[in-house]
């Protein structure tokens, strides 16, 4: 488990052999929201299963759905994350501005998506909001268009 604030950690290192993202969590506000989400998946026809009690200790939350985005990433979306404020993060060096996640959370994340606008939709539907934000000139002389999506206040 990896700290960078007063959550129990925010990212998971897993010794299993793989190379690769095994999920990409994402936070709900409560119970109530847990519930409504889990609706607005069955409304929109997205497969999902509730994680097992097991797998909701191992990820120190309340609750927990797993599914999968249009590109195939393990996605999950969860309630509860135990937030350990008797044990106060000191970052193992010295962080230039000050850096604090607190509510904005990990930062950016970067998941390829083959269907953008089926990306868009689903993380839209998980309360993303988003679009191009500029054009990346690459040295082979293609133009990405990266899609940003947004979810916190910050934005």
């Amino acid at each position: 488990y990896l700290r960078m604030d007063l959550w129990h950690h925010r990212i998971v290192l897993h010794a299993d052999g793989s190379d690769d993202l095994a999920y990409m969590g994402w936070r709900v506000a409560g119970p109530q929201e847990f519930a409504a989400m889990q609706e607005k998946l069955s409304a929109a026809g997205i497969p999902f299963t509730v994680g097992t009690e097991a797998e909701a200790r191992e990820r120190r939350v309340l609750g927990l759905l797993k599914l999968a985005d249009p590109g195939g990433n393990p996605t999950e979306i969860f309630f509860g994350p135990q937030v350990d404020t008797h044990k106060p993060f000191h970052p193992g060096r010295p962080m230039f501005g000050k850096f604090l996640t607190g509510s904005q959370g990990v930062g950016h994340c970067i998941l390829r998506q083959d269907d953008v606008e089926a990306a868009a939709r689903f993380y839209e539907l998980l309360g993303l909001r988003g679009s191009v934000e500029y054009h990346l000139h690459l040295p082979n002389g293609m133009v990405a268009q990266p899609y940003f999506m947004h979810c916190n206040e910050r934005q």
